[in-house]
């Protein structure tokens, strides 16, 4: 949504703060619109963690005369001194067994270290039907300490089992590593993840290890969605955090989009400027072409529950102002559009939206809705045509109670929803809202993603058809009103 390279296609950024500056290190396919085509790293750079541009390769897969492939890379601080390591996926081989280390002190030049294979040991190895070793986040045993050594968590397939633990290094320095037996994994009841799992870091917070992985398929999710585990050891037994289990991702299979209707990817822990956020990036079309989404500020709730919020640094995308005509929305039976219990409104004689998809808009007011029967859900809706537009339908009641469904509304003869992404019980983002409260929401859209925050929380990220630039609001068993609109061009 807010960055893409100018040519080529990237795929799982890894990005961390320094001196002033966001880097961001990625697979780079230079030559295709594939990300899994990488054979190079980029960097990119910001100074607000919003706005950025290309900067450099700095790295090519040290045997890409071979076909192998420049696989997710992580970048860790280790004192004095910043440590990659990487993935390779010898292409002809079929095999992922290979991570390769370095190290700088600018993170703009790497000195190569050394390479890194599963010990048989404890993982599987090339010669096993499934195997993995991936991508490697470091986390400091002490915090400001780095004399006191570090823990790694890397994607692993660990001989008990593929998604029995997940895989860990111990270093010193950071130069060195030993591998250890992997950190098992307690599903508590749960079914295991029925392979190796992507993991996107595990950091302390509160005492307590927060392990974020993603998998596509698990749970019913048929999407791809990212899961939190927690363990009061950074060496595990690690458990799924059930009552919030998924911390972003999507639900269903989408019709007309890659076969396992993949919208966002793998989300990772990001060492901001004294904060951790979290990165993630998402497919606008189900392709291999990413784009990197807006930060998210990680928080933890009364409960102890890993969940995503809105980052301040993202009021940075707030350009100019949108005129309006009126700051306030009502959709009750005399305004309403609709021949079902699903009626809606556009909020074009109220908002001027005269926005482009390369500019984008940001859309903020607060939402209020009332029950008029079962099942009541109330919302924002993007146009996609002049007889259909992807609604959310926000659920009305209580937290433990409502369900969001996101989907195809289409308004013909007589009013139809397609549902194509559920957000309820087990999810940490925003399952809907209360009823006869207001609630603050914001909206980001641009180039056929949206993001939708209610009280500062993440709500879900989806896709949409670009077409006329008409935001609306609708109802199911409702009525609604939307107040306070402020509404700018993106910044970017």
């Amino acid at each position: 949504m807010i960055y893409h390279p100018v040519t080529g296609a990237m795929w799982d950024p890894s990005i961390i703060w320094h001196e002033g500056m966001y880097y961001a290190f990625m697979m780079y396919s230079r030559d295709t619109n594939n990300g899994l085509e990488a054979e190079h790293c980029l960097l990119a750079v910001s100074a607000d963690g919003v706005h950025w541009r290309d900067e450099s390769i700095v790295l090519e897969e040290r045997e890409r005369e071979k076909g192998y492939r420049f696989f997710k890379c992580s970048v860790g601080r280790c004192g004095d001194r910043f440590i990659m390591s990487h993935g390779v996926l010898r292409t002809k081989e079929g095999a992922q067994d290979i991570l390769r280390f370095y190290e700088s002190f600018d993170l703009r030049h790497w000195t190569y270290l050394f390479s890194s294979s599963p010990d048989p040991r404890w993982y599987k190895t090339a010669s096993d039907k499934w195997h993995r070793w991936d991508a490697m986040y470091i986390l400091p045993k002490e915090e400001d300490n780095p004399q006191g050594g570090f823990w790694g968590y890397l994607v692993s397939a660990p001989r008990s089992g593929d998604a029995d633990g997940v895989g860990m290094m111990e270093s010193p320095d950071g130069r060195t590593w030993e591998v250890l037996p992997p950190a098992p994994f307690d599903w508590q009841g749960l079914p295991a993840c029925p392979s190796a799992i992507e993991y996107g870091g595990c950091e302390r917070i509160e005492g307590k290890y927060y392990l974020i992985g993603g998998y596509p398929e698990y749970l019913d999710q048929k999407g791809y969605s990212m899961f939190t585990f927690i363990a009061e050891n950074p060496k595990g037994p690690f458990v799924p955090d059930q009552p919030a289990f998924r911390l972003c991702g999507c639900s269903h299979k989408l019709p007309g989009r890659d076969p396992l209707g993949h919208i966002t990817w793998l989300a990772a822990w990001c060492r901001g400027k004294g904060e951790l956020l979290i990165s993630n990036y998402a497919s606008v079309s189900g392709s291999g072409d990413p784009w990197l989404l807006p930060f998210r500020k990680p928080f933890i709730d009364a409960d102890h529950h890993l969940r995503l919020g809105w980052w301040k640094g993202n009021e940075n995308l707030k350009g100019d102002v949108l005129s309006l005509k009126s700051s306030s929305l009502l959709l009750d039976h005399n305004t309403a559009s609709g021949t079902s219990t699903y009626n809606h409104t556009y909020l074009d004689p109220y908002l001027d939206l005269s926005f482009t998809e390369d500019t984008g808009v940001v859309l903020e007011g607060y939402i209020r809705a009332r029950a008029t029967g079962s099942v009541p859900a109330a919302g924002i809706m993007i146009a996609e045509g002049p007889s259909q537009a992807m609604a959310v339908l926000l659920g009305i009641g209580k937290p433990d109670t409502r369900v969001t469904n996101i989907g195809r509304l289409v308004m013909d003869h007589e009013t139809n929803f397609e549902v194509l992404d559920v957000t309820g019980k087990y999810c940490a983002t925003v399952t809907g809202i209360e009823e006869d409260k207001r609630h603050f929401f914001r909206l980001l859209i641009r180039i056929g993603l949206f993001e939708l925050y209610i009280d500062d929380k993440l709500m879900q990220t989806f896709f949409y058809k670009p077409g006329n630039a008409r935001i609306g609001l609708v109802a199911h068993n409702a009525t609604a009103q939307l107040s306070d609109l402020k509404a700018w061009r993106m910044s970017l």
